[in-house]
């Protein structure tokens, strides 16, 4: 899995963007829009979503899985909203949690 979710991170096709406090998000639809790579910075995770009804799984926000490091309640809420923020901006005006 970490050598997918490497290449996936390094893949040009992933869209980027720099937050307000100069953090760098990446975030790209995979497969047939199930699931979904974001990117904080130098961490990545693969959530699950359906792509075609705008939900995002918020179930599946578990751990960063470039570095297995588990999340907490509070920082699984923060990706959320960032996720929920960024598909926003480049997929689905409509996204639901």
């Amino acid at each position: 899995m970490r050598s997918f979710l490497e290449g996936q991170m390094n893949n040009e096709n992933v869209h980027r963007v720099t937050g307000h406090a100069g953090n760098q998000y990446g975030i790209r639809v995979l497969f047939r829009g199930d699931n979904l790579l974001f990117m904080e910075n130098e961490k990545g995770l693969i959530c699950t979503i359906d792509a075609a009804h705008g939900a995002i799984f918020t179930k599946s926000i578990k751990q960063w899985d470039s570095t297995g490091k588990k999340m907490s309640q509070k920082e699984r809420i923060r990706v959320t909203g960032l996720i929920k923020k960024y598909c926003k901006e480049f997929y689905n005006h409509a996204v639901v949690e």
